[in-house]
């Protein structure tokens, strides 16, 4: 019986190796995004001033060919919240009634913040205070946030310091260093303005990732993003298109279901990022503007993926030969299962189901039931038995 069904499930899966599977982007209730100012990737990226940023790239994923749809920095921080420019003026005191991240977060139940340093008070509207800029801070454009008590949400970056402390973080937030810290102004030298924006990097977001979404299980992500690249000489859309948009910008993805150490080579834009939260946070159809065509960046997560035993259970007392039966299912089609007795291969079957009888010696044991896909990643669950 077992070897006519493992050739019925080969022939399942050439059907199955011959069909297309693309990975999703996980479900998160924790979705941040940072922004940074007017540096192209290259003064970012492996710079020795960003000691802090640069550890924490080689912990997440990075997108090493993402380009600003323009230059304009309010233009930047719409298409990445609603999908579209909206306007030009960053000088402008109006709000838009127009679809974002807001309407969506609202509709799938979650709350949300604008954490915005120096921010003189909650719910504060003018366009300056300090070396905070309203232009940076795009939440409070949107008619959701703007015209309702959710105003108060938008908060100085004190208040998420409070809100980490007391585990009361929103579901999302965006976080924007006020211009001192985000590598906008620059009084000195570009070195000293880096390392400026990385200081604040570690001190307000390393607590941020200290906590418990964060940690190994947990569903936090953290986008690091930077609206445009170096004004008036970067001015790059692709690779190969070197002028018309806004430059190649730094975006990176952090967090336990990330692909650590990842460098992404896809051509990306804005809105992608905004479609990315949005599926994170429980979005499927009508998304803003842009963001319905873009694509999302689903290849910067892990593959998810499962092994299911169905015989023996665990802890079961069993004669020999034992029974084994599982499934193994992943967003990229299985290629192989595998059990281990004692860390010794015992079957092995090119499929996404296997049904064996082990002969196994008395005492107990420990069967680990491994399947990869077909991207070489690895899926296991383990049962321990005692064969009488």
């Amino acid at each position: 019986m077992t070897r006519y069904l493992a050739g019925t499930l080969l022939s399942l899966f050439a059907l199955i190796a011959g069909s297309t599977s693309s990975a999703q982007v996980p479900r998160s209730r924790h979705v941040y995004i940072v922004a940074e100012e007017n540096r192209s990737y290259e003064r970012i990226v492996g710079s020795p001033s960003m000691p802090y940023l640069n550890n924490l790239l080689t912990k997440g994923a990075v997108a090493t060919q993402f380009y600003a749809n323009q230059h304009g920095s309010l233009e930047n921080y719409f298409y990445v919240t609603a999908g579209q420019k909206i306007t030009d003026d960053n000088s402008t005191t109006l709000t838009f009634n127009v679809d974002n991240i807001e309407r969506h977060l609202l509709t799938n139940g979650m709350t949300f913040k604008s954490y915005a340093q120096s921010l003189p008070y909650p719910g504060f509207t003018g366009l300056y205070s300090g070396a905070y800029m309203k232009r940076h801070a795009p939440l409070i454009y949107f008619t959701d946030m703007a015209n309702s008590s959710l105003a108060l949400n938008h908060v100085s970056t004190t208040v998420m310091a409070k809100d980490i402390a007391n585990g009361t973080l929103p579901n999302f937030a965006f976080i924007t260093p006020d211009g001192d810290h985000d590598m906008h102004n620059c009084p000195t030298t570009l070195s000293t303005c880096l390392q400026i924006a990385d200081t604040w990097l570690k001190d307000n977001i390393g607590p941020l990732l200290a906590t418990p979404p964060f940690q190994p299980g947990g569903d936090g992500l953290l986008i690091i993003w930077a609206d445009e690249a170096d004004l008036g000489t970067d001015n790059r859309c692709s690779a190969t298109v070197l002028n018309g948009c806004g430059g190649r910008i730094l975006v990176a993805m952090i967090g336990p279901q990330v692909r650590p150490g990842y460098k992404s080579v896809t051509t990306y834009h804005q809105p992608s990022v905004l479609r990315t939260m949005l599926e994170a946070l429980g979005t499927t159809t009508n998304f803003p503007a842009a963001a319905a065509t873009s694509p999302d960046m689903a290849e910067f997560f892990k593959a998810s993926g499962s092994v299911t035993v169905f015989s023996p259970t665990n802890n079961a007392v069993s004669a020999s030969p034992v029974h084994a039966v599982a499934s193994a299912s992943a967003a990229n089609p299985i290629t192989a299962m595998r059990i281990y007795v004692d860390n010794q291969a015992a079957y092995t079957i090119q499929a996404n189901h296997l049904d064996a009888y082990l002969p196994i010696a008395r005492g107990t044991h420990v069967l680990v039931f491994q399947a990869w896909d077909s991207k070489g990643n690895v899926f296991k669950t383990a049962r321990t038995i005692s064969v009488q």
